[in-house]
């Protein structure tokens, strides 16, 4: 692992989506963070479904002193690598991410249970058609729902069945609640108002968890694909988080 020449900002994707459909809002921070390196990075292609197994993958891959930021699946796995690293990572952003992405006996503001396990049935049986419906469950929300449906679709990976499985399961596995309020990074959890994923009650909860120096936002008038639909709302957030929190651990660069 090398240390960044430069500030760094890795984007990390939503589960079985490209790295490409992060560009507009990479695009949105270089304009917003001149002098940094913003990369979209993809999720690894592992038919392993240990969550540790995927972080030591990441970890492997990515520069120390990068700030890590992720979109729903990838926004979870940036926080773990997140808490990993310690100081070797100055701060973190998660984008429409839960502390569990599924209810739990003492987690209510998730998605159900058994609309993932019946999602991770379906996949094994008609992988397309399934997309299409995360597709539409991830664009609920936008202004043009049908639009943004469609949009993601565009930007979908072609997965094998191993590798789309391993990343449900890892969706299903992860649960960040007694991380939270250990993380002493700073860290920013941006929710949305309309998520038919992710509750906007998460935010609260979320916010419940966190140790001082981390903050929760949850934008209006979008669902869970709001960092697709609204990368320059995005990118005026997070940059503004960036900038008053950089200076903590510049030191360490």
């Amino acid at each position: 692992m090398s240390i960044t020449p430069s500030p760094t900002l890795i984007l990390l994707p939503g589960w079985a989506i490209a790295p490409s459909a992060m560009a507009p809002l990479a695009s949105a921070l270089e304009a917003q963070l001149p002098g940094w390196t913003i990369s979209t990075i993809p999720l690894p292609l592992l038919e392993d479904d240990h969550p540790e197994t995927w972080l030591d993958e990441l970890d492997s891959q990515l520069p120390d002193h990068a700030w890590l930021a992720g979109w729903s699946l990838g926004g979870m796995l940036a926080m773990a690598l997140s808490a990993r690293r310690g100081k070797r990572c100055p701060g973190v952003i998660t984008l429409g991410s839960n502390a569990s992405f599924i209810t739990r006996d003492d987690w209510g503001c998730a998605l159900p249970i058994a609309t993932l396990v019946a999602f991770r049935n379906r996949w094994s049986k008609s992988p397309e058609a399934t997309f299409s419906r995360f597709a539409a469950l991830a664009a609920r929300g936008s202004a043009n729902t049908g639009h943004m449906a469609r949009h993601i679709e565009q930007h979908s990976l072609p997965l094998n069945l191993e590798h789309a499985l391993a990343g449900l399961s890892m969706l299903q596995q992860m649960d960040l609640r007694t991380l939270l309020p250990q993380h002493r990074n700073p860290g920013l959890h941006l929710f949305a108002e309309y998520d038919a994923m992710v509750p906007a009650s998460a935010c609260a909860a979320v916010a419940e968890l966190l140790s001082a120096g981390s903050e929760t936002h949850t934008m209006a008038d979008t669902g869970h694909a709001f960092p697709l639909e609204h990368p320059e709302r995005c990118a005026d957030i997070m940059a503004a988080f960036i900038r008053r929190h950089d200076g903590d651990q510049a030191d360490e660069r």
